[in-house]
């Protein structure tokens, strides 16, 4: 089965929104029991991006804490790094070194979680959409597109697990 590789965004506007959890407890035990399977899977750095975005007191950093260990973020392997470092190499040269754009996407979770997915056959899963391919701002499905990555939203996502709510 393939995996999901999940963007810093996706899990906080889920919870932002309506998969808040005092709305929507189902679909975080769902996350959670995908992550076991390692179906739904995510980087380290997506997890210290939203430890440390987030307020501490907030109920994602509450549940996303014991989870650190769990399977859910991974640590990246050798390969992983490699293909980061590729990665990294392609935004530096597309979106320009000037542009602090390119610089901002490496920092963060975004690049770790294409390297992921690039080497484990996964998709990315992202609210962000793609961009007209001269645009100088790195944007998600676009690096995905330039390294064969499939991206696709979390409504996709689902469907795909076929999550549904109750019964």
């Amino acid at each position: 089965m393939s995996s999901y590789w999940l963007d810093a965004d996706v899990l906080i506007q889920a919870e932002n929104t309506l998969f808040s959890f005092d709305i929507a407890r189902p679909f975080w035990d769902f996350l959670e029991q995908q992550g076991e399977l390692g179906t739904i899977r995510s980087s380290i750095k997506v997890y210290g991006e939203i430890v440390n975005y987030e307020d501490a007191e907030d109920a994602l950093v509450k549940w996303i804490k014991p989870r650190k260990n769990s399977g859910l973020f991974c640590r990246p392997e050798k390969e992983v790094q490699e293909a980061f470092g590729r990665i990294a190499d392609h935004v530096m040269k597309r979106y320009d070194k000037r542009q602090t754009k390119a610089a901002e996407f490496l920092k963060g979770g975004d690049g770790w979680i294409i390297a992921h997915a690039q080497r484990d056959g996964g998709t990315v899963v992202s609210h962000e959409s793609r961009l007209d391919p001269t645009a100088l701002t790195p944007k998600i499905p676009n690096v995905c597109r330039s390294f064969n990555v499939g991206c696709i939203g979390l409504p996709a996502m689902l469907r795909a697990l076929k999550f549904k709510f109750g019964r």
